[in-house]
């Protein structure tokens, strides 16, 4: 069914299906498109915008960045340098002759309980974490992309209904106004007739804004300006009811949580690393010295005593943090389930609410107003009752597209509850 005809003229009775089962095209007459320069934006081309440009997802793009440093920081077999240390001074024996006293020293930091593989380990997971973060970033940011496509497709079709009504109430001004003249009614219907067209027109505008903004929303989302999107297009019906596309027979992950068990991985490698400060790092290494005329080789060994500081805060505070990110993931498994049949339960309703206004209240709708018109001109109907009637099926015709459009933006959150493709 197209959208299109479904804001058709009000008042263009000879133009309007008498019926329409549900499913088919709407009723009225197509209005004319709104012609913008450059090409128009799919919601598909949108979302492949979003990927590339979209602010969030540059700065998430980032951080995989930094945390890519982390992992090169890690990588090395050993974390501290060699030391090199040189002496070299005077001496003066006690027969009064003088020589040079010079020590050379090469030593190596050891850790002896496996800390630098468990920082590879926190490293990678922290990595991995920030990947999954780019991952749910793209879930929110092409969930919001989409939402303000839909609504900027359904501020255009408010303008197309907008201007359809002002159309009809023209025509029924002029009408009303041929009446008068005739003498058939009196002053006061043209008067209202005039509001009412005054009413629709404001309202016109009020729509053509609103398309307005909601575009400057979506380019700001996009980070692209207007000779780069100028417009957009699309059938909101066609999208409010389009399948959701899922990998076949795999079990879905969303990002969020994978994230969370990055996190809870690179916690606990921190927690070990912390238990394993407990134990010295040994310095070994080897010593030239030669004093006067005497010279010595001597290997060397360093041991610091854990007497005072063995790690206490680095281990507490990782224990804490592997306790708190544990609970955050039991209580994010849950949430993501009943936020998933939450969104799946409102989208089958207003699947199941907009079914039922195109089946029993959009077809008779056309029948109405044909009526309606033909007893006005025939002046078996007053004009209070003839603008009741159009009243009505306007309200009608706004609630249906107000039900699409909330359709749509169901259909867009249960994508993202769901971490898939809106």
């Amino acid at each position: 069914m197209s959208i299109r005809s479904a804001t058709a003229a009000f008042g263009l009775a000879a133009a309007l299906l008498a019926t329409r089962p549900a499913g088919a095209s709407s009723p009225g007459a197509r209005a004319a498109p709104q012609r913008l320069s450059g090409p128009l934006l799919t919601l598909e081309a949108a979302l492949a915008l979003a990927r590339e440009r979209a602010p969030a997802l540059l700065e998430a793009r980032a951080h995989v960045q930094a945390a890519r440093g982390q992992v090169a920081g890690a990588a090395p077999l050993l974390r501290n340098n060699p030391q090199l240390d040189l002496q070299a001074g005077p001496r003066r024996l006690v027969t009064g002759e003088r020589g040079m006293d010079l020590a050379v020293g090469l030593s190596q930091p050891l850790e002896i309980g496996g800390q630098q593989g468990l920082r590879r380990d926190a490293a990678r997971a922290g990595l991995s974490r920030e990947e999954a973060q780019v991952r749910d970033a793209e879930r929110l940011a092409l969930g919001e992309v989409a939402a303000r496509f839909l609504r900027v497709l359904h501020a255009q079709e408010r303008v197309k209904l907008a201007d359809t009504v002002v159309v009809a109430l023209t025509e029924t001004v002029h009408a009303t106004e041929r009446r008068f003249e005739a003498g058939d009614v009196p002053v006061v219907d043209v008067n209202v007739a005039r509001v009412a067209r005054a009413r629709a027109r404001a309202e016109q505008a009020i729509a053509r804004g609103e398309v307005t903004a909601w575009m400057g929303e979506l380019r700001a989302l996009l980070g692209a300006t207007v000779p780069e999107v100028p417009g957009v297009q699309g059938d909101l019906r066609t999208l409010a009811l389009a399948p959701l596309s899922r990998p076949g027979g795999k079990t879905l992950e969303r990002a969020d949580l994978t994230a969370l068990e990055e996190e809870q991985a690179q916690a606990r490698a921190t927690a070990t690393l912390g238990r394993r400060e407990v134990l010295p790092d040994v310095t070994v290494g080897v010593r030239y010295q030669r004093e006067a005329d005497e010279t010595a080789l001597l290997g060397t060994l360093s041991v610091p005593l854990p007497v005072f500081a063995r790690g206490q805060e680095a281990r507490a505070t990782a224990e804490a943090d592997v306790g708190r990110i544990e609970s955050m993931l039991k209580v994010a498994r849950l949430a993501v389930s009943n936020q998933g049949s939450a969104a799946g339960e409102r989208y089958f309703a207003r699947v199941e609410a907009l079914e039922l206004l195109e089946a029993e209240a959009l077809p008779l709708l056309t029948d109405n107003e044909s009526l309606a018109r033909r007893s006005y001109d025939a002046g078996e109907l007053d004009l209070a009752g003839f603008m009741l009637i159009r009243r009505d099926a306007l309200e009608a015709r706004t609630e249906w597209l107000d039900s699409l459009l909330q359709t749509a933006l169901a259909r867009v959150q249960y994508a993202v509850e769901l971490g898939v493709t809106p």
